[in-house]
């Protein structure tokens, strides 16, 4: 009868044991990931520790649109995971792989800024659609920390308008503490991902 009894006590603590080895075991990412918060909030994941043995050769970045979120990685541990804002309808990031070029930390854009005509502001936006035939001095907006990923424009830059909803023209926006240190960890070459999900 005592036999009977300990058996189920047995497996009743083996499934406990289990259980929290489970829990255990998942990365300090994973469970950043499984927060409830996860595509609202404006933290950053940061591994620390692996950010002391940073190797921008082995640096690889991935965005998924669906989290609105940017991943730093080297080999298999993410060194950081931030918020970024990427292309509204009609405007959408494209997805695939690419692989960054042309960092400029100080670039301006040729699309997006102001039109000015005798020191007076007269039209801001886009300048071939919002702005298309005026005339003046044309200052394109600030893109600090850029990274370009294509031929026709899009890349990653800092911004102070980080959304935690699609919103951009198709450029990947980063809020401006983490485009500097996001700028310092690659190189040109640095493949970045872009998915869906």
């Amino acid at each position: 009868m005592k036999l009977l009894l300990l058996l189920p006590l047995a497996a009743i603590s083996l499934l406990t044991s289990c259980g929290s080895s489970v829990t255990s075991s998942l990365s300090s990412h994973e469970k950043f990931t499984q927060r409830t918060d996860y595509k609202q909030t404006y933290d950053t994941y940061s591994n620390e520790a692996a950010l002391k043995t940073l190797d921008r050769s082995k640096t690889k970045l991935r965005v998924n649109k669906a989290t609105q979120r940017l991943i730093v990685s080297q080999d298999d541990t993410v060194l950081l995971d931030t918020p970024c804002t990427t292309g509204r309808a009609g405007k959408r990031t494209p997805s695939g792989t690419f692989k960054l070029h042309d960092k400029i930390a100080d670039k301006r854009s040729n699309v997006y800024g102001t039109y000015y005509r005798n020191g007076k502001r007269v039209c801001g936006g886009h300048r071939y659609e919002k702005c298309r035939g005026v005339s003046g001095k044309f200052v394109g907006s600030s893109l600090p920390y850029w990274q370009r990923l294509t031929g026709d424009g899009i890349g990653l830059h800092a911004s102070n308008s980080v959304k935690r909803y699609p919103a951009s023209g198709g450029c990947i926006r980063l809020q401006p503490a983490y485009a500097k240190k996001i700028f310092g960890m690659t190189k040109s070459g640095t493949p970045i991902t872009v998915t869906n999900s």
